[in-house]
């Protein structure tokens, strides 16, 4: 049967791009997509197959201040207003809520309406929209193989993995960069906006610290901000190293897939991304993430051996040389730790999320 379906994401590409692979899959299918989202989901919205967009207004509901959480109600209830409406007019068969507090409106619109729901959680916990969501809906999925903060819920609970990219699984495929002792030592550092500042203040610095006979095969690709740019630049040119400096890297999957280790945040997508290309990775996650999400998910990849986790709080350059040091000393043993790893990840995510919402809607 054909069926129109419901996504409710925004607010980060950590929300958007899951709830994008899935919509690829089920559109693949035949199904229409219609997508609920907020101004700041539209930035990721350009390869999202969605036969509608409704714009909602969103609002944190956790805002602090009697006059902030007034706004943010009444901004809540003219996004609910917005969705029922639009979910009236296309005859949504079923909603799926990608977690975020954009995804919120459309979500419980649909709540009241009583369509059949879906949530899927990225992070290693649930987060607070998909908490208060879970007690009610249908089917609860979750990208890693815990999950915690998940309360009484009749919903049916199932590991999928985390729906990734075309890219992602693309650069999957590719093959190890070399580790002769001759070749180049390829470390990616990327963090985005909120990891720049450390990062470009730690990891030059560490690896200034390091040996001559690393520091000279050492090739870095860095993702640094403008302002940050020329700083990072010259620690490096002191260092001897080679580096490749930019804001943004549009073919990131391919460049994970061509290091030898990556220095990254610990989002539920980049731990995923490292887990199915298989690259060791050291994980730096953010100290004010919601109920410190990203470490849950970092950790999910240190047991394994697959990664170290180097917390803000303990972030120094001699840290950072510390760890950099034993996986770039032996490059091959932290790739065949990182492909180990990746073999319990669920490759399949999207399609597998796909069928189980076409099964729910066939009863």
């Amino acid at each position: 049967m054909t069926a129109t379906i419901g996504f409710a994401a925004g607010g980060t590409g950590g929300h958007m791009f899951p709830a994008q692979a899935v919509a690829h899959a089920l559109k693949a299918r035949g199904h229409r997509i219609i997508l609920f989202s907020d101004a700041r989901g539209m930035r990721y919205a350009d390869d999202f197959p969605a036969d509608r967009i409704v714009l909602l207004e969103a609002a944190n509901p956790n805002a602090k201040g009697l006059w902030a959480k007034a706004t943010a109600a009444f901004t809540l209830l003219s996004g609910l207003r917005t969705a029922r409406r639009a979910l009236k007019e296309e005859a949504v068969d079923l909603m799926i809520g990608f977690g975020g507090y954009p995804s919120a409106p459309g979500y419980f619109a649909a709540r009241t309406l009583r369509l059949p729901t879906v949530l899927h959680e990225a992070n290693a916990i649930l987060g607070r929209v998909n908490r208060r969501a879970a007690p009610g809906a249908d089917l609860v999925a979750h990208g890693f193989p815990s999950l915690a903060r998940l309360p009484d819920t009749s919903a049916a609970i199932v590991f999928t993995g985390n729906p990734v990219r075309e890219a992602v699984r693309a650069a999957a495929a590719l093959p190890w960069p070399s580790t002769a002792s001759d070749a180049p030592l390829k470390l990616l550092i990327f963090g985005g906006s909120q990891g720049a500042a450390l990062f470009g203040r730690v990891f030059p610095a560490a690896i200034s610290q390091l040996p001559a006979e690393i520091r000279y095969r050492l090739v870095v690709t860095h993702q640094v901000t403008d302002d940050h740019r020329e700083a990072v630049a010259a620690a490096y040119e002191a260092a001897g190293v080679e580096a490749v400096l930019a804001p943004f890297f549009p073919d990131l999957p391919a460049r994970i897939a061509d290091s030898h280790l990556v220095v990254a945040r610990a989002g539920a997508g980049t731990v995923t991304e490292l887990s199915l290309i298989a690259r060791p990775a050291i994980l730096v996650p953010l100290a004010i993430a919601m109920d410190d999400h990203q470490r849950l998910n970092a950790e999910s990849l240190a047991k394994s051996g697959a990664a170290d986790i180097l917390l803000e709080a303990e972030a120094t350059p001699e840290a950072a040389a510390a760890l950099l040091l034993p996986r770039l000393r032996d490059p091959q043993r932290s790739l065949e730790l990182a492909a180990a790893a990746g073999q319990g990840v669920p490759p399949e995510a999207a399609a597998d999320l796909a069928e189980r919402i076409e099964m729910l809607l066939e009863g």
